[in-house]
């Protein structure tokens, strides 16, 4: 029995001498590992099935060791992103998010948010990083611990001469509620952290943060992803 999905590679492997595994991230399926017969062979049609980024149309069948790719049709390559360096481990990371998580009634919200970011990071002249800490905080949302700047979690105050964040449950304080286990965040941190939350994805282009206060953002998201999830990240090139 044959199923279409659409897909992003996450990532591939060697299996065989002229096979491959390709770990799908699809909107129907979630993550589903495949086998791509003969690819490796120098005329195999389905060459570009086995690149990371990736998307495109994939018809599977059950094979005796699980499922195998019979055909396929790209709808975009994202190559530009394996062109330039600093795309490639900001587009990386989000592959690495997307291979360490585990979606369910979230899951075609975390597909069009991880496309729309593939998209922004290929084809815009975001500055670097901008991408990946909006794909962070809409992450957060989606999965309903989003990091809400606007007010203290804790009494609502939107007083914020000074702010900090409570990484035990994910949350924003203001200095008469913070906890002993809260850091406080810079202003331009902060700043940043308001900035990118209230601004769409599709439009961060034309933003221009203060220093280096999104490379400083970068590392209070993940902190708050390695809490919340119990998951740790290694964004090769990044903050490595």
């Amino acid at each position: 029995m044959s199923k279409k999905i659409q897909a992003i590679v996450i990532k591939s492997s060697d299996k065989k001498e002229k096979d491959k595994s390709v770990l799908l991230f699809s909107v129907d399926e979630g993550k589903v590992w495949a086998t791509l017969k003969g690819v490796k062979s120098p005329k195999a049609k389905m060459k570009l099935a086995c690149n990371p980024f990736c998307f495109g149309e994939f018809i599977l069948e059950d094979g005796h060791a699980g499922q195998i790719v019979t055909n396929f049709e790209v709808i975009e390559t994202f190559h530009e992103i394996s062109e330039d360096i600093d795309k490639f481990f900001e587009g990386s990371a989000i592959l690495e998010i997307l291979n360490c998580m585990e979606f369910t009634q979230e899951l075609p919200q975390v597909f069009v948010l991880a496309l729309k970011t593939l998209k922004t990071i290929c084809f815009s002249k975001t500055k670097r990083i901008y991408a990946l800490d909006k794909f962070l905080l809409d992450l957060f949302k989606i999965c309903g611990v989003g990091l809400v700047p606007e007010k203290c979690a804790v009494c609502g105050s939107k007083s914020f001469d000074r702010v900090y964040i409570n990484y035990l449950d994910g949350t924003l304080e203001c200095l008469a509620c913070k906890s002993l286990t809260s850091v406080e965040l810079s202003k331009t941190t902060y700043s940043a952290l308001r900035i990118l939350s209230a601004t769409e994805m599709e439009k961060i282009s034309t933003l221009k943060l203060a220093g280096q206060s999104e490379v400083e953002l970068l590392k209070v998201l993940v902190k708050n992803f390695e809490n919340k999830f119990d998951k740790k990240l290694k964004l090769m090139g990044i903050l490595s």
